[in-house]
């Protein structure tokens, strides 16, 4: 059997002490960025891996519990219904990024479903507690009103993108606000003058207002003649409404999340990119070989949210926090052939 690799190893190898390379692989800001990436690229060529076991049982040490138990999150989910949760894209990608994230730190995630425990929190709180888990991410949930949450008071927390909203933790969630200013710059260079945001109401809640935010608030400094208004439904069935703002506001192009626009286009009689452009807040996997839009990161949004409950297991932090923080991952523009130059 391989003996594991340790920080005396990565220490040694490089000169320094062992306390260095702990507070580099913590970021400790009073080791230089350079040192720190040169210490971790070290720890990586090396094998190193935390063991996520050392601060955890500090404070467990004297328990009955299961110490296997101590490097598992608990990821705990409330979808509900028929429809799985690792049916959409969306919640595919967080959890990729918070799979991946948690086995390079050491740990595993284990997913905890409300509904097989007849959606009694405190019945799912005991559970968690007993086999010894003491890290939670509360991830999918299509109830986003749910008051009756596991007892935060004995664990750290974090919330994933918009899930479970209600509950006063710190959080990681793409960051709207940017996302679409970003769309909207990058389709002006293009050429486009007069591009509309069309996202569901619900949606735009759940993002904290932010998408009709970001898209108002950039159109401040256009000429009168370049702004749109958003279409923002109340319900996904709005084929009708959409040709009424279409008609009212004649955009040239679409900013559009989950609506089916292409399909009300092309009753129209409209062709995306030859007769109107269409780009996307987020892109499904089928549409990122063609579509336009923004790469809203969402791995490194799981990845962020795992970084948080470690991040307060190193330090014994349980319970809500005083004043909760929320870690916004900006996205990325990507070209595509939804969209064409506009030759002015």
């Amino acid at each position: 059997m391989n003996t594991p690799i340790t920080m005396a190893d990565v220490a040694r190898e490089i000169g320094v002490s062992t306390s260095t390379v702990s507070r580099a692989l913590r970021n400790d800001p009073r080791i230089s960025v350079e040192r720190r990436e040169r210490i971790k690229d070290t720890a990586q060529r090396l094998g190193y891996r935390p063991n996520p076991l050392v601060s955890a049982l500090i404070s467990s040490r004297k328990s009955h519990f299961d110490k296997v138990a101590v490097n598992t999150i608990a990821l705990v989910t409330d979808y509900g219904g028929s429809i799985n949760w690792q049916a959409k894209d969306v919640c595919r990608w967080e959890f990729d990024g918070v799979a991946k994230r948690a086995d390079e730190l050491g740990y595993r995630i284990e997913e905890f479903a409300l509904a097989n425990y007849k959606s009694d929190a405190k019945k799912l709180s005991e559970v968690i507690y007993n086999r010894g888990i003491r890290g939670v991410i509360l991830g999918f949930s299509r109830d986003r009103q749910r008051k009756n949450l596991i007892e935060t008071d004995r664990f750290a927390v974090a919330g994933l993108s918009a899930y479970f909203r209600m509950a006063q933790v710190d959080r990681t969630n793409f960051h709207g606000l940017y996302n679409v200013r970003l769309a909207l710059e990058e389709m002006r260079k293009l050429g486009y003058r007069k591009t509309g945001l069309v996202v569901p109401e619900f949606n735009n809640r759940i993002s904290g207002g932010q998408w009709t935010a970001g898209a108002l608030d950039w159109q401040r400094t256009l000429p009168e003649s370049d702004r749109c208004a958003p279409f923002a439904p109340k319900i996904e069935d709005s084929e009708a409404a959409f040709r009424e703002w279409i008609d009212h506001e004649r955009p040239d192009s679409l900013l559009v999340y989950k609506l089916p626009v292409s399909t009300w286009l092309s009753k129209l009689g409209l062709r995306a990119p030859i007769d109107i452009g269409i780009a996307y807040l987020f892109r499904t996997q089928e549409e990122m070989d063609t579509a336009a839009g923004i790469d809203g990161n969402l791995q490194q949004v799981g990845a962020a949210t795992v970084d948080l409950v470690v991040g307060s297991l190193n330090t014994n932090q349980v319970g809500l926090p005083s004043t909760p923080k929320e870690v916004l991952i900006k996205g990325t523009w990507r070209h595509g052939r939804t969209l064409k130059r506009i030759i002015v």
